[in-house]
């Protein structure tokens, strides 16, 4: 009809047009990263030198018990945990007791069950209870043994795994104790390049028998 107008053509909005459409997918984008699994180099991944105690395997001493405990408690919050991995070195000094599984590598509870009854009463069961404390609160760990001069072995370790941070007890009173931490926290601090925290013992803790230590 004469005098009519044209409709004009409406342009469809695509979804790139849309703003809520940008601010939903921003949304969905947020949400897919949070749900995706953090990888071994995002982690912050501390490393902790654990040795038994005067007595012997498997009991730890009660400097890296402390040591590992204060990580727990105030390193690994629970809302964080998936962002951390632990690493568990255990130095056993030469001739100690002759352990033949020095390159094994164990991150799981199950991976002692092949293990012979009298190598668990050995090396590898300090590193066992502090593996099974750590899946008991849900903390990505591994854990392995190195026989030679603590000293030594421990600022080897640090620069092979490269941790962020490596954490210490502080000295104990057995013969053992002064062989493994008492020269080490003082030699690592000075030749390892990342943080080294060494956690000192409360006065409390300290054993009538050193032998307990």
């Amino acid at each position: 009809m004469a005098g009519e107008e044209t409709p004009k053509s409406i342009e469809p909005v695509t979804k790139e047009d849309s703003p809520m459409t940008e601010d939903l997918a921003k949304e969905e984008i947020t949400h897919s990263e949070k749900d995706l699994p953090i990888t071994d180099e995002a982690c912050t991944r501390v490393m902790i030198a654990v040795n038994q105690c005067s007595k012997g395997y498997p009991k730890p001493s009660i400097s890296s018990r402390a040591a590992f405990d204060w990580i727990v408690k105030n390193l690994i919050k629970p809302c964080c945990k998936k962002r951390y991995k632990l690493l568990i070195l255990h130095v056993q000094v030469l001739d100690e007791d002759g352990l033949k599984e020095l390159d094994s590598v164990y991150a799981s509870p199950s991976d002692f069950q092949h293990l012979r009854h009298e190598e668990r009463a050995k090396g590898a069961s300090l590193i066992q209870y502090f593996i099974q404390k750590c899946h008991d609160s849900e903390i990505e760990c591994e854990g392995w043994i190195k026989m030679g001069d603590p000293k030594a072995v421990v600022c080897e370790e640090v620069k092979k795994k490269n941790p962020d941070m490596l954490v210490l007890g502080s000295r104990g009173l057995g013969t053992i104790q002064r062989m493994f931490v008492a020269g080490v926290s003082s030699y690592v601090t000075k030749h390892v390049d990342c943080p080294v925290i060494v956690i000192k013992r409360d006065p409390k803790d300290i054993p009538d028998d050193p032998m307990n230590d």
